[in-house]
């Protein structure tokens, strides 16, 4: 049996089960982070923002996501490895996607390419146990998950951002 980490197998069943990719983008940049913020598991957050944006009909932050995904697939052939997605699938995936936006297609579900029948086993006994249906169909969605993150108390953001700046500026008035 291989030993995938939990918040894959989380990341995977919000993925392809609630369909809430907003909490796909929670799990994994979570992991991201304490897991030397290695490239594999940015790509897997951006896809799911990219995803987020085109339900949304922001087509430009989509594309822009998209597009950063597809320049992470051509540098690197072994960026999924070990996490079982086919990597030649998931790159058309991606292509068909941006040039579904470009050409004003409507939004349909996106179901990655896993290549491992114990993988989604264990996804979908994940999104089973919370209630979700396997593979749902959110074409249609038009529920509290397309726009969640306009609910989400951002105040330690915001002052975060404003820290920042007054940094920046007080460094500039030094120099």
């Amino acid at each position: 049996m291989k030993k995938y980490p939990t918040a894959y197998i989380e990341y995977l069943a919000h993925f392809h089960g609630s369909r809430d990719f907003f909490e796909c983008h929670e799990i994994m940049e979570e992991f991201w982070l304490q897991n030397k913020r290695e490239v594999k598991w940015l790509a897997l957050i951006q896809i799911a923002v990219a995803v987020y944006h085109e339900r949304q009909k922001n087509f430009p932050g989509s594309l822009r996501l998209y597009r950063k995904v597809l320049h992470h697939l051509r540098s690197n052939k072994n960026l999924f490895e070990g996490l079982d997605i086919h990597h030649g699938d998931l790159e058309y995936l991606i292509k068909s996607r941006i040039k579904n936006i470009l050409h004003d297609g409507e939004y349909t579900p996106m179901n990655l390419p896993l290549v491992s029948e114990e993988l989604i086993e264990k996804s979908m006994k994940f999104t089973e146990e919370q209630g979700w249906e396997w593979l749902s169909d959110d074409s249609q969605s038009k529920n509290i998950l397309v726009f969640k993150h306009k609910l989400r108390d951002r105040s330690d953001v915001i002052k975060a951002r404003e820290h920042s700046l007054l940094k920046k500026k007080k460094e500039r008035e030094e120099h």
